[in-house]
């Protein structure tokens, strides 16, 4: 299954057919099972968030490959034209996915310790890989799958936190607003004073290394002729890597939030993630580069992403160095046009089997 282009194909398409949005990975999650006990995985088991994992490989360099099998809702039909793939799933994330598979059974040989974690609840909230991140096991690196291209290494995400608005107000009736305040313009109020907020800790143009606050979610009033006297809002707050957040939540807060004159506001922050930056240095990312250049030819990009990834809890819980690479468009996740280059896909293989030989060779090199 391994071997030829044609297999690695197959593979690819076989899982979009297995549709598997969040909540519904069982089945998905039975069929790579199945594959990878069949292409030499060991001690391949399901565990009780649902996730995959397999082991192959042996040395004393320990690597965690790392996809995930859900997807967002809604079904779309599997086509395979002469150069693309297409598919729910073919960018975000089965082609990542199977493309760590079949490069760490090909790589059993590498010298290195691979453990392949299929997880559940991406595109949800995060089952699998907490239940990965609370298991005793450590790695010494870590490859999220996530689509970007073959010559493309991600090396950072911002942080979020979830900030709950809630705004009180005494409300009144709509025949005369001027009498009574506004729950809800007092939360639009509000939230102009966290624009501000926002555009002073930006960074012209670089969108990564500023802060964003993007309204998501807004509920307000109870009845056509009332006005609000509640308004509930969540806001999703990106942070860079400069401003832990811990310190972001503060300054909202004492931004937003007030008392008194017949207005409450009052912020409640949900779990926060962390931005997460790997270090230039990282052998894990040098190997990736050297890959990319022995591959394709080609400069790797590294691209920092303004969204938050699984990588970023990872690595700050289990202290782990941490990269996501993986094939696909994009730009087409989450779409009805989601997609993957058929030689994007195949060429992602190759890049992480040299990865994985430049992973050992560098380690050594670096310890002499």
């Amino acid at each position: 299954m391994n071997g030829s282009a044609d297999e690695q194909v197959k593979l690819l398409l076989d899982s979009l057919r297995l549709y598997s949005p969040t909540g519904s990975e069982s089945r998905y999650a039975s069929f790579l099972a199945d594959r990878m006990e069949l292409m030499g995985y060991r001690r391949v088991r399901i565990d009780r968030a649902g996730n995959v994992l397999g082991e192959v490989g042996r040395g004393e360099v320990s690597l965690l490959l790392c996809g995930h099998m859900d997807t967002v809702p809604g079904e779309l039909p599997v086509r395979k034209t002469r150069g693309s793939i297409y598919g729910r799933g073919a960018a975000d994330a089965k082609a990542p996915l199977c493309a760590l598979l079949l490069a760490g059974i090909a790589a059993a040989d590498a010298g290195i310790s691979i453990t392949l974690a299929g997880v559940t609840e991406e595109e949800g909230d995060g089952a699998g890989i907490e239940r990965l991140i609370k298991s005793p096991r450590r790695f010494d690196y870590a490859i999220f799958g996530e689509p970007g291209g073959a010559g493309r290494i991600t090396v950072a995400y911002r942080g979020r936190v979830a900030l709950h608005v809630t705004v009180k107000t005494e409300g009144g009736h709509a025949g005369s607003p001027w009498a009574y305040r506004s729950a809800f313009n007092e939360f639009v109020t509000t939230l102009e004073k966290l624009r501000e907020y926002e555009r002073s800790k930006e960074v012209p143009g670089d969108r990564f290394r500023s802060l964003s606050v993007t309204p998501t979610l807004v509920r307000a009033g109870s009845y056509q002729n009332v006005v609000p006297g509640i308004c509930e809002a969540t806001l999703d707050m990106r942070i860079p890597p400069s401003l832990p957040s811990s310190k972001a939540v503060s300054e909202v807060r004492s931004i937003a939030e007030r008392s008194g004159e017949g207005v409450r506001v009052a912020i409640e922050p949900g779990g926060p993630t962390e931005a997460y930056e790997v270090d230039s240095g990282s052998l894990l990312l040098r190997s990736l580069q050297r890959a990319i250049i022995l591959r394709l030819r080609t400069r790797p990009s590294l691209i920092r992403k303004t969204s938050t990834g699984d990588m970023n809890t990872f690595a700050h819980e289990k202290r782990t160095e941490c990269v996501t690479y993986g094939p696909g468009v994009s730009s087409t996740s989450h779409t009805d046009a989601e997609a993957v280059q058929i030689s994007d896909y195949l060429n992602s293989i190759e890049v992480l089997k040299e990865a994985f030989k430049q992973l050992v060779s560098l380690g050594k090199s670096d310890s002499v």
